[in-house]
């Protein structure tokens, strides 16, 4: 069964093992600063570690959710540590993650520092609307191709190139193809391999479908949800 881990930020930050000193909540408009994920010492490594450690991934997963529920601001350390080891962790494994609950501030902050790291960063995320987009600098042709992988759920190379430009000629399919494996290899999508006997639009062979983080999200059961406690 294909499994989504999800962690709920605050509340691990808040844990005697994370740092509860790095969230201050404010007694009259009720302000939540997430201020460090850890010590001074407390950098990307770390996050990944310890993301690595709750997540235990595994061949299985399709999908991380990192839920950023209460959290109204957050520091530019704190952000960049976020960023940084969610595209190293979603790069490593090649499973896409996506940020939910996502406050409008945490949204601003999550594009600047995105967009100033070297190189820049490209992210999943999800308002409190439940609308997802990305952040960070996109380039054209990558919004492009998630834009049409988004409005159609899931498709193989061949069938957004018969969509896009009519053409499922071997090198305009070629073509699409190196784009969706590099947002893969980012974490960006997800996919799946299937066979002739799984589809209804060739006689033999196999291909990969791909379907984007919120897709992912939105059309699996709550049963392939993992929240540990």
């Amino acid at each position: 069964m294909p499994f989504i881990k999800q962690l709920d930020l605050l509340k691990a930050v808040k844990k005697p093992e994370w740092h509860p000193d790095g969230v201050i909540e404010g007694n009259r408009r009720k302000i939540v600063t997430l201020l460090e994920l850890g010590a001074k010492d407390f950098r990307t490594p770390e996050m990944v570690k310890r993301l690595k450690e709750y997540w235990e991934p595994n061949k299985d997963d399709i999908l991380y959710v990192i839920n950023l529920e209460g959290i109204d601001v957050m520091t530019p350390s704190a952000t960049k540590i976020l960023v940084e080891s969610a595209s190293d962790l979603a790069s490593e494994y090649k499973i896409p993650i996506i940020f939910t609950n996502v406050r409008e501030m945490v949204i601003e902050s999550l594009e600047r520092e995105s967009s100033r790291c070297n190189p820049p960063k490209i992210l999943w995320i999800m308002n409190e609307r439940g609308e997802a987009h990305l952040v960070g600098q996109v380039p054209n042709k990558v919004q492009e191709l998630l834009n049409l992988l988004e409005k159609k759920g899931a498709a193989s190379a061949s069938q957004i190139a018969a969509q896009e430009d009519g053409e499922t000629s071997k090198k305009a399919v070629g073509n699409l193809s190196v784009y969706l494996q590099k947002l893969f290899n980012a974490g960006l999508v997800g996919r799946e391999k299937v066979t002739a006997l799984d589809r209804d639009d060739a006689e033999r062979g196999w291909t990969y479908i791909y379907k984007t983080a919120p897709t992912i999200q939105r059309n699996s059961s709550p049963k392939s949800y993992i929240r540990k406690p």
